[in-house]
């Protein structure tokens, strides 16, 4: 039985929810981290509600967690969106502050807590989430690629900051993830071209692993069919 530990922001979402399924059917205990319970319930499955901007709401989550279930092997922080589509000149600094919370802030507080836990092991696997855009900017979009594309360069410093400890920190890419709330919006013949969540919970499990230990700081895109 694998007794290795994910910590999982964003854990009531839409990749949140398939993610935590899939590592615990594979015997990993999950953490997992988000402002919204959505109920689930696993003997294996420890829930924490925070507030991801606030450092000291994140910062007594992994200490809860770490008293529940040790140290993560693999922190893969999820937390992130889009509000709203609108030209840098019509976007207000409040809905601009909002997006930088959501994305990069929410990003830097769980990045940090984890990276405490798990350098004293020796090991440990960190995933955060870009986004397609901030590698190919779009316009509407000025807000949310500029804070993404800060969690892509947050991303690769830690791997430089982190590796002589033995932890790893990678990237995942994604263009639209297939979840029922993307459904509502999307176009039924680009549905079937979408990532799946699985595709991207599996990517984690191999990052996390002894085969997956010499990618480090890298920028791993996940398009599928698009």
């Amino acid at each position: 039985m694998n007794t290795n530990t994910l910590y999982l922001t964003g854990s009531s979402g839409g990749l949140g929810a398939v993610t935590r399924g899939y590592f615990l059917e594979r015997g990993w205990n999950v953490v997992g981290m988000d402002a919204f319970d959505d109920g689930f319930k696993d003997e294996g499955f420890f829930f924490q509600k925070i507030d991801s901007a606030n450092e000291a709401s994140v910062e007594l989550a992994f200490k809860n967690a770490n008293a529940k279930f040790g140290a993560p092997r693999l922190l893969f922080a999820t937390i992130g969106g889009l509000k709203p589509w609108a030209s840098h000149e019509e976007i207000s600094i409040e809905d601009f502050q909002f997006i930088v919370n959501l994305n990069i802030i929410a990003t830097f507080t769980c990045v940090k807590q984890a990276t405490k836990l798990m350098k004293p092991l020796g090991k440990g696997t960190i995933i955060t989430m870009g986004a397609e855009t901030a590698l190919k900017p779009e316009p509407t979009k000025a807000a949310y690629v500029a804070a993404k594309a800060a969690v892509i360069a947050f991303t690769q410093t830690i791997a430089l900051e982190t590796k002589e400890f033995g932890v790893n920190a990678n990237c995942i890419i994604p263009t639209v993830i297939h979840t029922k709330a993307n459904e509502s919006w999307g176009a039924p013949e680009d549905i079937p071209k979408w990532t799946k969540p699985e595709d991207i919970a599996a990517l984690c499990l191999f990052l996390a692993s002894d085969e997956g230990k010499a990618v480090n700081g890298a920028v791993l895109r996940v398009p599928n069919g698009m």
